[in-house]
């Protein structure tokens, strides 16, 4: 009979271990899947490949059925990035690494300072984004007529900080301005108060002394609406 017993409880023992290592491993890897979807809405690549690695190991016995995490900067860069997990009031600190692979701008060829950029100076490369410079253009239309600051090289991943815009309206340029009114137009001359490029909203001043805003179309005019 005291066989018996002690068979019972040994069996029972090692099914309730199997149940908890079971239920602990289901746990460590729901928060892991947790993780994933939250970093995957946090950065919307969603036509790159992403892959996040744990540094901070997490206890295995953790179980969060609603887990809230929130990423701890300013900024959403790639590559190492701090985490707080909040789970049933208590705070984890995890460091994360998000590596992503996707498609980038690089020069195709030597591109001196000064030169208006034309898409057959570009060329796409596909690799690890984690890796690159920050605000690396991943579109050749984002950098097609700008202008490079400074030489760029064969295969060189060409970031925001690397150009500027072209200048269809320079500082105390004399531009023209067209009024659009309720039923008329008018156009007259002014100065520029500041660069310009198209699209972009500009500040220039009449002959008569007034200050005005406007925004520059693709013929360097500036555009006042009501």
């Amino acid at each position: 009979m005291k066989i018996t017993i002690y068979f019972f409880l040994l069996l029972l023992s090692f099914t309730i271990n199997s149940v908890s290592a079971t239920v602990q491993k289901f746990n460590f890897f729901d928060l892991n899947k947790q993780l994933n979807i939250f970093l995957k809405k946090e950065y919307p690549l969603n036509e790159d490949s992403i892959k996040i690695i744990i540094h901070t190991p997490l206890k295995k016995n953790i179980y969060c059925r609603k887990p809230d995490f929130s990423i701890l900067s300013n900024t959403h860069n790639l590559g190492l990035i701090n985490i707080l997990l909040t789970c049933s009031k208590q705070h984890y600190y995890l460091t994360v690494e998000v590596q992503s692979e996707g498609e980038y701008i690089v020069a195709n060829r030597k591109i001196p300072r000064g030169t208006r950029i034309k898409e057959s100076d570009l060329k796409i490369l596909i690799g690890r984004l984690d890796v690159l410079p920050n605000n690396t253009y991943r579109k050749k239309k984002d950098v097609v007529n700008r202008i490079s600051l400074r030489d760029f090289f064969p295969l060189q991943p060409i970031t925001s900080f690397m150009t500027r815009p072209f200048w269809l309206v320079k500082v105390n340029q004399q531009v023209t301005v067209i009024i659009n009114g309720n039923n008329f137009k008018m156009s007259s001359k002014a100065k520029s108060l500041s660069n310009g490029a198209q699209n972009q909203n500009i500040r220039v001043k009449t002959n008569s002394g007034k200050i005005i805003n406007g925004i520059i179309n693709e013929n360097g005019e500036v555009i006042v609406s009501p």
